[in-house]
């Protein structure tokens, strides 16, 4: 028999329990924020996977690291590894075990997993349980089949992703604790799709300091909003720069350009009749592979001095909410080949290399090694009422997973 039939063989022979792990997960509402349930869905997954026969590590993130991001324990990070007949290469497995809220607009219980139609509706579903369930099952095939292999399989299940990263992935490569020669992250992307690179983000706040007066004297005061107007339309007189500017990374058209939002959040201002003191714009700023951060950064900075040079009473503050950085992996890695042959044994077909406009915790594990987007997932699904996954592709994605691995690791 083939390693591709055995492979089949073993994955399709999970099927039950692929569905059932999956369903499990969905049960227990991680939702994020605040963050809940977490220690309860990481022994369910550290349970599952020393019953295969994994090693099985858990890592809570320390208070002290928490209190900067104004979070609360217990932030659990799991790593496991699966080691192979003889030394050789080396593929890391990412997942988060995060969900967003569930929101309004459901027809279903979001945490009582339904199926219907072939398809396994719950929160979490496609974002990311499902790839979670896909990866547990991939790594009990390669150890309970007879398939030999090399080299080492590790999987890393993280908390926080919704809300930046941070202290799940983030943690993981900033204490060094994550080492692979290439890493598999199991956001949506749909089997027909291998993401290699995602857009950054850069959000700000930006503040017009003004001077409270009566409104029936503005005279007397500094209007913030007033000031506020100027910033936001010279911002949005660099969004039109913006466009000018395309990515090569194989992004979707419609996504292919740096983009500046502003006004997400807006706030000044404390009464009618008084000439507002403060106005609050939040910048919502997304990055293609091609530019950095500091960059982004420098270009709005920019235009907030140029018209502070032409305004004496223009004062202005900047706050940095979030940075996260823009991720390419090239198409010549040897992750995205073995990815490529492994979606074409599984599917019939080679994946279409693609990108994605959110940002991910690619961008961490591609700073230590090559990194590739895959999962059973599609990202309209992501984040929305009734969220769900074919459960035909729950098992395809395990397949494809455990022959990258194979392959992969023969290297």
């Amino acid at each position: 028999m083939s390693v591709k039939d055995k492979v089949s063989e073993a994955v399709e022979a999970l099927r039950k329990e692929l569905v059932e792990f999956t369903e499990e997960l969905i049960r227990i509402p991680t939702a994020n924020p605040p963050g809940e349930n977490y220690d309860r869905c990481v022994e369910l997954i550290a349970s599952r996977l020393e019953e295969i026969g994994l090693e099985v590590k858990l890592i809570e993130v320390p208070e002290e690291k928490l209190r900067e991001y104004g979070l609360s324990p217990p932030r659990i990070c799991l790593l496991a590894y699966l080691r192979g007949s003889s030394k050789g290469s080396s593929l890391h497995f990412n997942g988060h075990y995060d969900v967003v809220p569930a929101g309004e607009g459901w027809t279903k219980n979001p945490f009582e997993p339904v199926i219907e139609g072939g398809k396994l509706y719950g929160r979490g579903s496609a974002d990311m349980k499902g790839a979670i369930a896909s990866m547990v099952a991939a790594v009990e095939a390669l150890a309970t089949a007879d398939i030999d292999f090399s080299g080492e399989a590790s999987l890393s299940m993280v908390p926080d992703e919704e809300i930046g990263g941070f202290n799940g992935t983030g943690y993981l490569v900033e204490q060094g604790l994550v080492k692979a020669d290439a890493a598999v992250v199991g956001e949506p992307s749909g089997i027909d799709n291998l993401c290699i690179a995602h857009k950054g983000a850069l959000w700000l706040e930006i503040t017009t300091v003004g001077k409270a007066a009566h409104a029936s004297m503005p005279h007397l005061g500094i209007n913030a909003v007033e000031k506020m107007a100027k910033v936001v339309l010279e911002l949005a007189k660099l969004s039109e720069k913006l466009r000018e500017r395309k990515t090569k990374a194989p992004m979707p058209e419609d996504v292919k350009t740096p983009t500046i939002m502003v006004g997400g959040v807006i706030s000044g201002g404390v009464k009618v009749n008084v000439v507002p003191e403060r106005c609050s714009v939040t910048v919502d700023r997304r990055l293609i592979p091609e530019e950095s951060l500091e960059e982004a950064e420098a270009e709005i900075v920019e235009v907030i001095e140029r018209l502070r040079r032409e305004d004496p009473e223009l004062v202005v503050e900047v706050k940095p909410l979030l940075k996260a950085s823009a991720a390419i992996t090239s198409e010549d890695e040897e992750i995205v080949k073995s990815m490529i042959r492994a979606v074409e044994a599984a599917t019939g077909k080679p994946p279409k290399k693609t990108g994605i406009a959110g940002f991910t915790d690619m961008r961490f594990l591609n700073t230590l090694m090559p990194t590739v987007i895959y999962g059973p997932g599609r990202m309209e699904m992501a984040h929305v009422a009734d969220e769900c996954v074919d459960i035909d592709d729950l098992v395809t994605a395990a397949k494809v997973y455990t022959l990258c691995a194979i392959d992969f690791l023969s290297r």
